[in-house]
């Protein structure tokens, strides 16, 4: 990992790059329909970070909201590639660092993608909720948050 910054557009092409590689490997639906567009307009008018790797290639983003009193993640992608590199856990925790000690951040995840929600225990999530009947296959959100130790 070589940096994070924050996205723009310059980043649309590389992040539904990373989605579309994500969508045709992974085992769970992703929520939200990314398509191009979306990405664009997400990032235009909200907010994300990507973290590029030692080859100065775009290898995980994360796009959010500011809501009043908290952040939502509203998608969080790695490269296959990328996996198990330490690079969402910095991404993460960039993220974390950027929001206030009275706010906390909201994240979905599929029920079942136990890696995931392990790993988002593991950084100091906890479940908080669940949608169901979320996901395209029919299965429910655990709607996870984080907030700083008081």
């Amino acid at each position: 990992m070589t940096a994070i910054v924050t996205l723009t557009e310059q980043h649309v092409d590389s992040c539904y790059e990373i989605a579309r590689e994500l969508e045709q490997h992974y085992q769970y639906p992703i929520g939200g329909n990314w398509t191009r567009e979306k990405i664009r307009d997400e990032i235009g008018q909200h907010h994300g970070f990507g973290v590029y790797d030692d080859d100065d290639k775009l290898c995980a983003f994360c796009l959010y909201r500011q809501l009043p009193g908290f952040s939502e993640i509203m998608f969080l992608a790695t490269r296959l590639n990328c996996h198990r590199k330490g690079t969402m856990r910095a991404l993460i925790k960039h993220l974390m660092s950027q929001i206030r000690e009275d706010e906390g951040i909201w994240l979905e995840v599929h029920a079942e993608n136990l890696a995931a929600i392990r790993f988002y225990e593991a950084v100091g999530f906890v479940k908080c909720g669940e949608r169901p009947r979320y996901y395209s296959d029919g299965a429910r959100a655990l709607v996870f948050e984080f907030k700083h130790l008081r």
